[in-house]
């Protein structure tokens, strides 16, 4: 029972039924080149930057001196440049999992480390990627890398105590010792709707809150000297991410005006925009793998009714909302396929080949940023696609896409 609360709990968050992903308990297997070279018609670079908070107290520990630390990683367009990759850990001690950080200790990216920023005439657009919760700003390299080299600016947001990074850039521990997560009671569907609650408040306002400071931070590093000053488009933000972080993306949409367009990765939403929908475009993929049949068959109807829970969330959400919502779900994938996870474990017989999969995600979610960042309609968002056939994708639109959005970079 105990792995079903987990599961529960945070729909996926903790242990990716079915897929074999088990914190802790299986060292994954990272090969030294796990992505592929990215399509687009830019090279791509990385940098990071640590920023403080200062007008928030740090809500994870007792100290009343700790203040609000957030780390972002950015992929962006570059310069054609030489230079080595970066390695998908960039600093391995961060990362809770030793087991994962042994693994990962030869594995590169396809990004170059502060290469500089690519000539553009215009400046480009911009996609906060929010990460899975327990997980790292870099879980989804497969895409925020892919994304960067088709023109994107991608800022993805660390929010500490409810990830797996144990230390700040500068190399400062990061220890949390209050906000504990529920205590199980041995109830599993009781415990999941108390797990779910804890989730919504306070940790879902915590991660809002991040979210909003690096918006904040970024206009400032667009404005200010240095390697982005111009180069950033505030007026086309977009936001993603997976799981958690794919629900807090589209309640930033209902929440901050400068975000445009959200793309949920399986995620379950959060908060008001389950009641109240939001006015801007949402894109939601889904795993097609029932979850429930991971289960005993004691313990499905209980899975079953949690499940039928969040999908009606999702339905009541996508009714008021007032913008276009779409939603895609893959045959043969699982949650733990919208990460990078999917690439370092053994695959469950009968699951769809993990890059298949990315290459899905990706598609869809270019298409959609394409079609509400830069005005350019895209046929994949009108149909199912015949070069899918794992997909099942349904529209309800509420508004044309202007005619006079004229294509942008």
């Amino acid at each position: 029972m105990r792995t079903f609360v987990k599961v529960a709990a945070v729909l996926l968050l903790l242990v990716v039924v079915g897929g074999g992903y088990f914190l802790y308990r299986v060292s994954p297997k990272i090969p030294e080149r796990p992505f592929l070279k990215p399509s687009g018609p830019y090279p791509v670079g990385t940098r990071e930057y640590d920023w403080t908070d200062s007008s928030r107290a740090e809500p994870y520990t007792t100290n009343p001196d700790d203040k609000r630390r957030v780390v972002v990683q950015v992929w962006y367009p570059a310069a054609a440049a030489g230079g080595d990759t970066a390695r998908y850990l960039i600093r391995p001690d961060e990362f809770a999992s030793r087991l994962g950080a042994r693994a990962a200790r030869k594995a590169r990216t396809n990004s170059v480390l502060e290469a500089p920023v690519a000539a553009s005439d215009s400046a480009f657009p911009v996609l906060l990627y929010n990460h899975g919760g327990l997980w790292t700003r870099w879980s989804a390299t497969f895409s925020t890398e892919w994304l960067a080299s088709q023109g994107y600016v991608v800022v993805s947001v660390e929010h500490f105590g409810f990830n797996q990074t144990v230390r700040f850039t500068d190399g400062t521990p990061y220890q949390p010792d209050t906000l504990q997560f529920p205590k199980e009671t041995g109830d599993g569907e009781k415990d999941a709707l108390t797990s779910w609650a804890y989730l919504d408040d306070p940790v879902f306002q915590i991660w809002k809150g991040d979210a909003r400071f690096v918006l904040d931070r970024l206009e400032a590093l667009n404005r200010e000297p240095g390697p982005f000053q111009g180069k950033l488009d505030l007026t086309r933000v977009g936001a993603f991410g997976w799981s958690f972080g794919g629900a807090l993306s589209v309640q930033l949409t209902r929440d901050d005006p400068r975000v445009v367009a959200a793309v949920d990765h399986d995620g379950q939403l959060f908060d008001d925009v389950r009641q109240h929908g939001t006015t801007r475009p949402v894109l939601q993929i889904h795993h097609g793998v029932d979850d429930a049949l991971a289960y005993e068959e004691k313990e499905r109807p209980a899975v079953r009714k949690l499940l039928a829970l969040v999908e009606s969330w999702d339905s009541t959400a996508r009714t008021a909302s007032t913008a276009d919502w779409y939603a895609a779900t893959i045959a043969g994938t699982d949650h733990g396929d919208f990460s990078d996870l999917a690439l370092f474990y053994p695959r469950p017989e009968g699951r769809l080949d993990p890059r298949r999969g990315h290459e899905i995600i990706n598609d869809y979610t270019l298409a959609f940023f394409d079609q509400y960042l830069r005005g350019k309609p895209s046929t994949l968002l009108t149909e199912s696609a015949p070069k899918y056939p794992e997909v099942t994708f349904r529209a309800w639109r509420r508004a044309a896409v202007p005619a006079d959005s004229a294509a942008r970079p």
